[in-house]
């Protein structure tokens, strides 16, 4: 899945800008909030997104949410982003800024979804192979997916490896097809 480029030059910008002003993780955070209210509050999302609001109107409201908590870099970002009319984009860049992030400091965030949840030792040793794989330090989330029927299936960025039971009998069921009996 490739990454849309309006979301990244936006967050990209963002992080460039951040890290020249030593700031990158204190607008890591900010961002990280607002995309949680982004999120969370379909109301502000739809009254962000509504063209027929003045920026400043959103902003001020986003001023308030956040208690004026805010740094004036995040402010003027914000700002750009809701006057050229891209609030929908915000998730996106939220997600772009995090990796922006991860890939500065080595850091690849992986998502693994199993069936039952993995013991200490499972998740160590996944996260000393895939940091092998990787060359990076490795992030790990687990996810809980009863539907799974064995295995796990990891996804790296935007990169999935599927180890689940479900894909190898699929695979089986592929090879036997193309299998020809005399």
């Amino acid at each position: 899945m490739a990454q849309d480029p309006i979301p990244a030059r936006y967050a990209q910008a963002l992080f460039e800008t951040a890290k020249a002003e030593r700031a990158v993780e204190r607008t890591l955070e900010q961002l990280t909030l607002v995309g949680r209210l982004f999120h969370d509050h379909p109301a502000l999302r739809q009254f962000l997104r509504n063209p027929d609001v003045e920026p400043a109107d959103k902003v001020g409201v986003l001023d308030r949410a956040l208690k004026g908590s805010w740094s004036p870099l995040v402010q003027a970002f914000l700002r750009m982003v809701l006057a050229m009319g891209r609030a929908e984009y915000l998730p996106q860049v939220v997600d772009a800024f995090q990796a922006a992030v991860d890939a500065d400091q080595g850091r690849l965030r992986a998502v693994v979804r199993s069936a039952r949840p993995l013991s200490a030792p499972q998740l160590a040793r996944l996260r000393t192979a895939l940091a092998h794989r990787e060359h990076l330090e490795i992030e790990l989330k687990t996810e809980v997916d009863p539907t799974l029927l064995g295995g796990v299936a990891i996804r790296l960025g935007h990169r999935v490896i599927d180890g689940t039971v479900r894909r190898q009998l699929a695979d089986l069921r592929e090879r036997l097809h193309a299998v020809r009996v005399a």
